[in-house]
């Protein structure tokens, strides 16, 4: 595949294709579709991992010493584990990359920095955050042949290794002294607070495909637009994202918002279209769903719970 290819290129290969195309330079491609990262130099970045990748290759074996001398069950008696952990421990202790610490605490972030959310980011800066922290983690790993792929909790994501046999959460954002942060499914269901509903849905702790990881970049396109409020590139991103991620929940949440909004535009107050009759159809529906009791088509004050809806105007 070209450096110069789009996502669009991407997405046109085979699925068994696809998985061996390298993450790199998927997620560059979708990077590149934002105008002030359309000039990136894909190579450089390309290369630059593949030097760290033969870097921690080299100093691995060593590294396999210790599991041996201090005890397997250290690590869940599984070389495995601890490869993965050795590979976070490089990217902190020898690479220095860290997490934004602006972010560790922020109830809430904007990413008007496009960077933030793309390799190229945390490759020329060394911050980072959980989007191109956990990417670069998955693209060295597959460098070495393992079986790793991004995995989704909510909007976090993380690198989730699955060969079959085990599954192994680590978490590229948060890095340990002289250590590595991991997790099982079920406490980072407790952690995030997910719902059975959430888990169900297919998208949430799993092992994500290359064309669903390229849907995962390209949301990051969308979040990005929908913080430095271009409702139209948000919309026309999420109606891509959402073709590759169908039952991402918060993807479809974050859809709602630019898909009404252009409905605004595009249709006048009295036109089925504008958000205007799409609330007084829900505010009917939902009426007749949860309060049956309630006549809906003679004149009546608002239900308390509808009246935030049937005030719009």
């Amino acid at each position: 595949m070209k450096l110069d290819a789009t996502v669009y290129d991407f997405l046109a290969l085979p699925d068994a294709d696809l998985e061996r195309v390298d993450l790199v330079a998927m997620n560059l491609a979708a990077a590149r579709g934002i105008e002030s990262l359309k000039k990136l130099d894909v190579e450089r970045y390309c290369r630059a991992v593949s030097e760290w990748a033969m870097e921690f290759a080299r100093r691995l074996p060593a590294a396999e010493q210790f599991f041996w001398r201090k005890g397997p069950e250290r690590w869940k008696n599984d070389i495995r584990f601890y490869r993965l952990g050795m590979l976070q421990m490089f990217l902190s202790s020898v690479v220095g990359i860290r997490y934004n610490p602006d972010e560790m605490k922020a109830t809430s972030v904007q990413y008007i920095d496009p960077s933030s959310l793309f390799l190229n980011g945390v490759i020329d800066t060394k911050i980072g955050t959980c989007a191109n922290m956990a990417t670069l983690h998955v693209a060295i790993a597959r460098r070495m042949g393992w079986p790793v792929s991004l995995a989704l909790v909510k909007n976090h994501q993380l690198s989730r290794f699955d060969d079959g046999e085990v599954i192994y959460n680590i978490e590229p954002s948060h890095a340990l002294d002289n250590g590595f942060s991991e997790g099982s499914d079920q406490q980072y269901m407790e952690l995030f607070k997910m719902s059975c509903k959430a888990k169900e849905s297919g998208m949430e702790l799993r092992k994500l495909t290359a064309r669903e990881m390229m849907g995962v970049f390209v949301a990051a396109r969308a979040r990005h637009y929908q913080d430095i409020g271009n409702t139209e590139a948000c919309d026309v991103e999420c109606c891509l994202a959402r073709h590759l991620l169908p039952k991402h929940r918060p993807l479809y949440t974050m859809a709602m918002g630019p898909y009404i909004e252009r409905g605004k535009v595009m249709f006048n107050p009295e036109e089925v279209g504008h958000p205007k009759q799409l609330y007084e159809h829900l505010a009917t529906e939902y009426a007749l769903q949860y309060y049956p009791a309630v006549s809906v088509g003679k004149p009546a004050e608002p239900l308390p719970a509808l009246q935030s809806i049937t005030r719009i105007s």
